[in-house]
Formats: C-alpha cells, structure tokens, sequence
C-alpha cells in the first residue's frame, strides 16, 4: 500500500467531489480515479459511492477513514523529525543536599551510550530558577519541594513534574545525642544545639531551600552562632557523628544512602510538625520529553532508579 494512495483517499473524502479532489491533488481526475480503484481493489473493499449531489463515503471507507488521518499523520510527524536538528546539549540541576543521590551512575551510563551529547551536571542551591519550557536545549532539574510550590513550579514548567520520592527532612543525630532518645523533635529541642551545614548552604536568608515555611522555622530559630559550616554533606555526616551537640537536616527517606545510617552511627528523628513532608521532584519539559528520545530514556531512567531505591530502603526504618 503506497501512502500517496491514503492521500489521495483523505483528500477526496473530504472533497467529496473528484473534480475538486484533483484539484487540490494536482491530478487528472481520470488518475485520480484510476489511483482510488486500485487502492480498494488491493484493500478489498468499496470506500466511495456516487449520489447525484457527490461522492459519499461507503460505510467502509467512513471507518478508515479516521486510520488513514492517523497514518499520515505519523508520517508528517516523521517527516518533521527528521528536519529537527539532533540534541547538543541536555543541562542536569540538582540541590547541593543530593550531589551523590541516584543521578551521577545514571549520568556516567548516558554519557557512555551517547558519547556525541553533552550532558552538564551541576549542584546548586536554587534548582528550581533554572526550570525551562524549552524543547531544543531540555534543562532536568531535581529538588525537595512542598505541595504547594510543587504547583508553581509546575505552573511555570509548564507540567507536572516526576514525583521520585514522598518523604519528610529530619533531624540526623548521633546516637549519643539527647534528641536520639526523642519520638520527635521541637523547636525547643533544637535551641542548645549546634546546626550544620555545609558551606553553600550558610547564607538561609537566600532561602536557599526551596521548603516549607515550617522548616524555614527551624533556621530562624537557630543563631549564627550555633551555625557550623563545612566543606561537604560528607563533612557534615562525620561532624554530627562525632558530636552528640550537633544535628542537620536530611531528607528521609533518602538519608538512607548513608553506610553511617544502615549502621545506625546516626539517627533521623521525625519533626513534631508535619509541614516539614515534601516530595523530591524531577522538572523537565514535556516538549522535550516528547520530541527527544533520550529525554525519554533519561527521565525513566531516573525514575526506575527512584523506584529501586524505594524498593530497597522504603519500607524500613
């Protein structure tokens, strides 16, 4: 069956007229004729019938009709596809509280099977300004939000994001600490201890997490002085491990990943407020998605890892 056949079909059913079918089609009507008998001889059916007022679709040709759209409509799409110029570039933005979680070995494998694409990872404190609707330079981004900016950020990308995991922030402690012993943790709790942070994350009058406004709180409620700020989330693990003063903020339950949580050198205790649950999102553009194949690959990738990582860590605490 020749596509050119399924056009000209198209075209004279919503002509309904051969003369003016041919019209449009560039044709003799006696081609166009000839072409259409052929197309229903190999078919096997009749698609058309003669009225005095016209040509009028078989109950046949009404049903095929709407396929044959579709067909030519996938090969217009292909057509199209093939005029786009290939990927270059897809740009990766995750918050700085997950610069080792699920993205990096999935980043290292793309990079591999697409050694021709530049993918660019970059940790930040404010993914989130970096959403893009654009389809020809696709921009992913990955952060901990609420519900409710959830939906602004959706708003502005243009659709809703991949919801990888549901969860809350926590306070990590050592053992050894006061607050280990606690059901959950208050404001009050939190006064005599000391809060730390690696260094980017210091300056929080830059809402440098896009949070709640009750764990905004919980940096308000905390002094400068009682502010440590190190080198890395590493360096955070091994400070609040070694001080039983000391606590900070991790998202559960992807603070699982830490060898020091599964063997239980530190403590995620539940705030006494329950603001603090938020999802940890991927934002990409669903332009992207749906043009670019590898964007496809990629964002499935990342959430396949996610469901892995639940599938794991999920269930226990």
């Amino acid at each position: 069956m020749k596509l050119k056949a399924l056009e000209y079909f198209v075209v004279l059913a919503e002509s309904q007229s051969i003369n003016e079918a041919a019209q449009k089609l560039y044709l003799s009507q006696p081609s166009l004729t000839k072409s259409l008998q052929l197309f229903e001889k190999e078919i096997g059916v009749q698609l058309f019938y003669r009225t005095k007022s016209g040509i009028v679709l078989t109950d046949a040709g009404k049903k095929i009709l709407p396929e044959a759209k579709q067909i030519l409509e996938y090969q217009n799409g292909w057509k199209a596809l093939a005029k786009q110029p290939s990927l270059q570039q897809i740009d990766i933005y995750s918050h700085c509280s997950f610069p080792d979680f699920l993205l990096p070995a999935i980043i290292l494998r793309f990079k591999k099977k697409y050694p021709d694409l530049a993918i660019n990872y970059t940790i930040c404190l404010r993914p989130s300004t970096y959403i893009s609707r654009s389809a020809s330079k696709p921009v992913l981004t990955l952060f901990v939000c609420d519900e409710n900016k959830s939906q602004v950020f959706a708003q502005e990308q243009g659709n809703a994001p991949l919801e990888l995991l549901r969860g809350e922030y926590r306070c990590l402690v050592s053992p050894q600490s006061p607050l280990a012993q606690k059901p959950s943790v208050s404001l009050e709790d939190l006064k005599n201890c000391f809060l730390v942070l690696p260094d980017n994350e210091l300056d929080i009058s830059g809402n440098s997490f896009v949070l709640s406004e009750s764990v905004q709180k919980i940096f308000g409620s905390t002094s400068r002085q009682r502010m440590i700020s190190v080198e890395s989330v590493s360096n955070v693990i091994a400070l609040v491990r070694q001080d039983p003063e000391t606590y900070a903020l991790s998202y559960y339950p992807a603070l699982k990943r830490y060898e020091e949580v599964a063997r239980h050198e530190l403590v995620a205790v539940p705030f006494g407020f329950q603001a603090t649950k938020m999802s940890l999102c991927l934002f990409y553009s669903e332009r992207a998605f749906q043009r670019h194949p590898v964007i496809q690959e990629l964002v499935e990738a990342i959430g396949s890892a996610a469901q892995q990582f639940l599938s794991e860590f999920g269930d226990s605490e």
